[in-house]
């Protein structure tokens, strides 16, 4: 539990918090990236659209809010429930990380991976198949 993962509270201490570290996964921050590229352009490209997402979107930080206003005492109250729980939870994500190590690549660099190892074996069979066709021919 490095400093690295998590946030620095006022004593110097280290608090990680898993929803942070998830977000921080090159697997998951390349893939919001990239949601978010997608998002923009179509906003961009859409003018109609443009205004309609703008205007979902003002709902949605006014309902953030709101929500964030409402459960603040809920909160407050259950924080000792809420940090064993991220405390498990990081720990888990720590079993996850060293068990999976594609987390640790961007979606990008694993997409192609992914193709490359399929594709090989595609034209492997691909090439055996007509082979085969050919000599029953």
């Amino acid at each position: 539990m490095t400093a690295k993962k998590g946030q620095t509270l006022q004593n110097g201490s280290a608090k990680e918090n898993v929803l942070q570290r998830v977000l921080q996964l090159p697997v998951v921050s390349s893939t919001c990236e990239s949601l978010q590229r997608t998002y923009i352009s179509t906003k961009e490209a859409h003018p109609l659209m443009a205004s309609v997402c703008e205007v979902y979107e003002r709902g949605v930080q006014g309902a953030g809010a709101l929500a964030m206003w409402s459960v603040e005492p809920v909160v407050r109250r259950l924080e000792p429930q809420f940090t064993v729980a991220n405390n498990l939870a990081c720990r888990g994500l720590d079993h996850l990380e060293e068990k999976i190590p594609a987390l640790q690549y961007p979606v990008d660099k694993l997409a192609s991976e992914l193709k490359d190892t399929i594709s090989s074996p595609l034209q492997s069979a691909k090439s055996t198949i007509g082979n085969s066709v050919d000599k029953i021919m």
